[in-house]
């Protein structure tokens, strides 16, 4: 027999942590089953004192969103076919095409050899909660090869998210920046031979062209310490952000901005509510996965709202009305998740949320794209056009001036 410590996750969604004997941690997750625990962490307490002690400081290696939804997919697949879980892992280490991956899986292979979970050996890696705890779950209930498909599901549409939101983002940047490249070469540049000549020929200069040769001599002199600034201002709000009451304070105002506050909302809802959805769906108790769940919030208000509803779950309230005050989470998901509750089917209808936000988020973001791109554009010319205006101005002037 040995000794384990673990930290798991009580019937009413408090955390728990303590010891336990047992002769393998497989058997000690199932004596911490039968008392009603959900274990997201369990290890030899020598393993983990030769931990602190720093014996073990190799690097592990770690699987990217890609690999995890291939790991995912392959291994519901083999499993599924009767496909024992340790030649399965070998078969899909042997499909992996990056090194470090393949490496991941062997080493995850290694530890399921050793007698440990493989939820557990995913949390070696470093793996999502969400992830660890619901392979967890499927090894317990005998469903590892649905737990699988739905959490390969569950990452493929949250990548497709992430890209949608890259690529709404990414075009306006590229023309922004691009614009702004080459209105600072036209000042730094251009502009300063065009002045020499304006100054030799005496005339009068243009209100517009004295605009831009200040400007230009403000880059020419101290565009240096204007980098400093801006870098400084970038890295002052980084670290004002690792501030809960600061960030808070800007999620609240983001989440209060017209057009850009539902967006955000809806994109946390979707996650929230998927997450949820396929942890309910896998078998995880109510508080286990929304406590789980809960950690999908990007915006530190509607975090608050979910742990609020968590301590209202835990005291018999119903999910629905936690969530719908301060008015912040969609209307319409506080209405399907009433009907789902009423009705004894909230884990499909929290997946349902999650579709329904994740098609209007979708919609939103295409419709966002499709103004901003005419926008920036026009102002990309309008910059780039007063700035040939301000050098030909002039330069019609000097015409008159030598005829």
């Amino acid at each position: 027999m040995s000794l384990f410590s673990y930290q798991a996750i009580d019937a009413k969604g408090r955390r728990q942590k303590g010891e336990v004997e047992a002769d393998s941690e497989r058997g000690g997750r199932q004596l911490l089953k039968a008392q009603g625990l959900v274990v997201r962490s369990i290890a030899p307490v020598e393993q983990l004192k030769k931990g602190k002690g720093g014996a073990n400081d190799q690097k592990t290696s770690h699987l990217n969103g890609a690999d995890t939804v291939l790991f995912l997919q392959q291994l519901a697949t083999l499993t599924s076919a009767g496909m024992p879980l340790v030649e399965s892992l070998a078969s899909i280490a042997l499909g992996m095409d990056r090194r470090k991956a393949r490496s991941a899986v062997v080493t995850i292979r290694q530890s399921v050899l050793e007698g440990g979970s493989l939820a557990e050996a995913l949390r070696d890696q470093q793996m999502d909660d969400v992830v660890c705890n619901m392979i967890a779950a499927g090894e317990e209930t005998g469903q590892l090869e649905a737990v699988a498909a739905r959490l390969a599901e569950l990452l493929e549409h949250r990548q497709e998210l992430q890209q949608e939101l890259l690529s709404a983002t990414l075009y306006p940047t590229i023309i922004l920046g691009f614009g702004m490249l080459v209105m600072l070469f036209l000042m730094a540049f251009v502009v300063p031979q065009v002045v020499t000549v304006f100054e030799r020929s005496g005339g009068n200069l243009p209100l517009l062209t004295k605009m831009v040769i200040a400007a230009s001599n403000f880059l020419r002199a101290d565009g240096g310490w204007l980098i400093v600034a801006v870098a400084g201002l970038i890295l002052g709000y980084k670290m004002a952000m690792r501030q809960a009451l600061l960030r808070g304070r800007r999620d609240e105002l983001l989440l209060r901005l017209p057009g850009i506050g539902p967006l955000l909302a809806r994109i946390d809802t979707a996650r929230f509510a998927r997450t949820f959805g396929m942890l309910l769906n896998g078998g995880v108790p109510a508080l286990a996965a929304i406590h789980i769940a809960n950690q999908n919030w990007s915006m530190l208000p509607l975090r608050r709202l979910g742990e609020s509803a968590k301590d209202s779950l835990r005291e018999g309230g119903l999910l629905s009305d936690a969530l719908k005050v301060g008015g912040m989470v969609p209307h319409m998901a506080v209405q399907l998740l009433a009907v789902g509750e009423q009705s004894g089917t909230l884990d499909t209808m929290l997946l349902r949320v999650a579709e329904h936000f994740e098609r209007e988020v979708s919609r939103g973001l295409k419709r966002m794209l499709t103004v901003a791109e005419p926008l920036l554009v026009l102002l990309m010319a309008l910059g780039v056009g007063a700035m040939a205006m301000a050098i030909l101005l002039p330069i019609a002037e000097m015409n008159e001036l030598v005829r």
